[in-house]
């Protein structure tokens, strides 16, 4: 073998490696290598559109190769292929060829500012050495409202600023720090966006990642505002240059330029001046957040860096601006305490209730077994809604979804492993992927995620045709729908290739979005997305911060998400534009959701599982409007008892059930387990339990518990332990046991009474019941009840005529199976000829 072969292996070897960790099938990864060669960006595009796209030819080697690929970039056909960069963006420092298995690094400077396609007009044009200003002093004796709202209607077609703005501004005209607490899409841009026109300043806006800043900055040249954004990567000097000379009214920058960026920043606040630090999606400065950045976290420099005590040209400090849509009591103290924000610090709070969005929760194995049912409603809406001609335009082709049981899995198993976890067929693939769950940090997969540094915006001059958003809408919860796109967010890689496949089959325009997919390839679906080209997006976490399209009417989470926080962001990201949307958040209320993996400490472990278990009670809950619960989750009352369109609010609650009988049994096992046993308990088996198989104080265990109540009480022999698990959680929530586990996990494992639990077994009255609703997850386990549980239970459980009676009906049911056919040897004589013929035909097949 020489060098060349050698080398070709280990270089196909890294390929495979990285389409794994993608989502795509081993099989059709090592076709398309044997197609057009170990070069990523060709495997890539032969498992996305087919092998169609290139031609099989036996000669050229990788000449003919590169050649093949060269003519396909020159040829795009339709929308599968990627759109050239350069149709938007002017490249400054000259273009730099991309070789096989690496990300383009081409810096660019200028991208484009006009979406209006009639403007032919170029986007690269010399900076006007001065802004154009409404107002040279904003801080004077001027009529601020009045310029203000001139101000909106020039720029933005809004007549008034909402009164959440008014408090941000007001607070900006008395220098005082600032954080905003506003939903999804109710404008909490223009808190700062507007001092950039009331001033000669500059605004700083930090973001977290270049593809937000990319769609703010164009947005803002729509609307005829200069802006440009600064990435982490190698710097254009001229852009940045003329960035730190104050030449735009607005510069984004991610976390990590700010801090490289402090000399220079220093003298733009000297000439011609800062107005504001904005922090946008600063909920990501929190540890106890659900998107917790470090870098972030540093950004207490602004406050130390930037006060009237440490630079003397300034007569204030400069103020910081924070702003999210989500973040809880503890996330917004964590806020103010690591930016340093001041003690005078104006906190501004809107309402966390969204009218226009329906909120569902649907109960699925959210497998790929589940697909025909779970999303027969909404291929049937686009296809019925496009009217199409034979078979559909489709983004991603040919990648079979493995088979995957159809069986529940057992809340048993909280720890198991990812069940979409990569199985493939051959040792190599085993070897490169042991699971392929999205990390929490690919959220943020580089902060340069759309291969550029930095881009610069000019202001354009709107069309008279140019069309405000809507600002809200009436509806109701028999409305249907309007048309726009669907998110589909999955926890998996390979669970977006999987159902972006399906859907594509289906007739639907769905692509797949994950942080492990070329950036090329993300760049394509973002810009479709936004064009209207593509109907579904099935993405990880990977896709969405900062998404401004105001007419997403579906966010669908195939799967529970991490925290109720980063569900409500996610699924504020539909109906920006007012209308009706639907919220439809699909759980396996059977399998026990468990953490993505990410490195946290102790404390941080404790807290993610909280916020994991906040979320798993949500899915599972049936008795109190999601709504509800969602805005009570951040700290706002609900004025009403509902919103009258999520499920629980138009179905109902289940029928009440007293549990009564159940937790009384139950906790006088736990009891017992403490050691909190007296005497005149009403089960003798209790007493046989604590003298055989415990010791005195010992931690109560879950499991145990059950187990010894099904294995020692004949009547609850069939009762499932998913049962038991709603049970605890609804004595938990009534505040009669608790985790006694130092990190408490998503289910109760070691749950121990609470002084009022005690006084409850003490002082029961026999009239009264417990009543309560049952979960989700609660009724399955009543709508599907087990006879037995473990192999120690099934000898027992002949002894019971009900079980007996079950087991031998269902021996009766079953087909009898048919014995394959044992073909002898043919041409041996003797049953040692034959055997030794059997006996090397297996050793040639290992």
């Amino acid at each position: 073998m020489d060098a060349n072969s050698v080398g070709t292996d280990v270089s196909a070897d890294h390929v495979i490696a990285e389409l794994l960790e993608m989502g795509f099938e081993f099989d059709k990864i090592s076709e398309a290598i044997g197609v057009v060669g170990p070069c990523r960006a060709d495997v890539v595009e032969f498992v996305l559109n087919g092998s169609g796209s290139v031609q099989r030819k036996s000669g050229g080697g990788s000449q003919r190769r590169s050649s093949d690929r060269s003519a396909r970039l020159a040829n795009p056909r339709g929308k599968l292929k990627q759109s050239s960069i350069t149709d938007h963006i002017a490249s400054t420092t000259g273009s730099k060829t991309e070789s096989c298995g690496e990300e383009p690094s081409t810096s660019y400077s200028c991208l484009a500012a006009n979406m209006n396609p009639a403007s032919t007009a170029a986007i690269c044009l010399k900076p006007k050495p001065e802004h154009q200003i409404l107002v040279d002093d904003p801080r004077g004796e001027f009529d601020r409202t009045d310029k203000i709202s001139a101000i909106l209607q020039k720029h933005f077609g809004f007549s008034c600023v909402k009164n959440f703005q008014k408090e941000a501004l007001d607070a900006w005209f008395a220098h005082k720090d600032c954080l905003v607490l506003a939903a999804t899409g109710s404008g909490k841009s223009l808190c700062f966006q507007i001092p950039a026109l009331l001033t000669t300043k500059v605004v700083v806006v930090i973001s977290p990642l270049i593809s937000l800043m990319h769609d703010q900055c164009l947005k803002l040249a729509k609307h005829g505002i200069s802006a440009c954004f600064l990435g982490s990567g190698q710097p254009d000097n001229r852009v940045e240059g003329k960035a730190m000379a104050g030449m735009y009214k607005i510069i984004y920058v991610c976390p990590e330029t700010v801090l490289r960026l402090m000399e220079p920043l220093k003298k733009l606040a000297e000439k011609p001046g800062i107005a504001l630090f904005a922090i946008d999606e600063v909920h990501c400065v929190s540890k106890w957040g659900h998107d917790f950045r470090p870098d972030y976290r540093k950004l207490s420099v602004l406050r130390q860096n930037f006060c009237s005590s440490k630079l003397k040209f300034l007569e204030h400090d400069i103020p910081l601006m924070a702003l999210t849509a989500t973040a809880t009591l503890p996330v917004r103290e964590d806020i103010l305490k690591s930016l340093k924000m001041s003690g005078h610090t104006v906190v501004v709070l809107t309402s966390f209730f969204r009218p226009n969005l329906r909120f569902n929760v649907k109960h699925s194995k959210t497998s790929a077994s589940s697909y025909g049912k779970d999303f027969q409603e909404l291929i049937g809406t686009y296809n019925a809604s496009r009217n199409f001609r034979g078979k559909s335009q489709k983004i991603l082709h040919e990648v079979e979804p493995e088979s995957e049981s159809s069986s529940y899995e057992s809340l048993d198993d909280s720890a198991s492993d990812d069940e979409d976890a990569i199985s493939d067929k051959t040792e190599l693939a085993k070897s490169f992927v042991k699971e392929n769950a999205e990390h929490e940090l690919d959220q943020y997969p580089g902060v340069d995620d759309f291969d550029v540094s930095c881009g610069e915006f000019l202001e354009s001059s709107r069309p008279e045709s140019f069309a405000f958003p809507v600002q809200s809408v009436e509806t109701s919860s028999s409305e249907s729908l309007d048309q726009g796109p669907t998110i589909v967010y999955v926890p998996t890689r390979k669970g977006t290739v999987e159902l972006a496949n399906y859907l594509g089959k289906s007739g639907l325009k769905a692509a797949a979005y994950n942080a492990k997919m070329p950036r090329s390839h993300l760049r394509l679906v973002h810009e479709q997305f936004h064009s209207n080209a593509l109907e579904v997006v099935v993405a990880t976490i990977a896709f969405g911060m900062g998404i401004d399209k105001s007419n997403v009417r579906r966010i669908i989470h195939y799967g529970l998400p991490q925290s109720l926080e980063a569900y409500y962001q996610e699924a504020g990201r539909a109906g920006r534009d007012g209308k009706l949307s639907d919220c439809t958040l699909y759980c396996n209320s059977m399998r026990t959701p468990t953490l993505l993996p990410n490195k946290r400490s102790d404390e941080q472990t404790r807290a993610a599982y909280r916020m994991l278990r906040d979320c798993f009670h949500y899915a599972l809950n049936t008795s109190t409007c999601r709504a509800k619960i969602l805005v009570k989750y951040f700290g706002e009352e609900f004025g009403s008892d509902g919103c009258e369109m999520c499920d629980v609010c138009i179905n109902g609650p289940p029928e009440m059930h007293d549990f009564k009988e159940e937790a009384v049994v139950f906790m006088n096992v736990l009891q017992a387990q403490a050691g909190q046993a007296t005497e005149g308990m009403d089960y003798n088996s209790t007493d046989c339990y604590t003298s055989g198989r415990r010791n005195i104080g010992a931690v109560p265990d879950f499991r145990m518990a059950v187990s010894y109540i099904r294995e020692k009480i004949p009547r609850f022999a069939m009762t499932d332990k998913i049962w038991w698990q709603g049970l605890a959680r609804i004595l938990e929530d009534m505040g009669y046991i608790q985790e006694a586990a130092e990190i408490p996990r998503v289910l109760i494992q070691h749950p121990e009474l609470t002084r009022a639990g005690l006084n409850f077994l003490s002082l029961q009255p026999d009239e009264e019941g417990l009543y309560a609703y049952p979960d989700a997850a609660t009724l399955l386990a009543i709508s599907n009840p087990k006879s037995f549980s473990s192999s120690s239970e099934w000898g027992r459980g002949w002894a019971d005529p009900e079980i007996r009676r079950q087991r031998l009906a269902g021996r009766t049911g079953r087909r009898k199976r048919k014995r394959g056919s044992r073909k002898q040897p043919t041409g041996f004589t003797t049953a040692k000829e034959r055997l030794s013929a059997i006996l090397s035909k297996s050793k040639r097949r290992r």
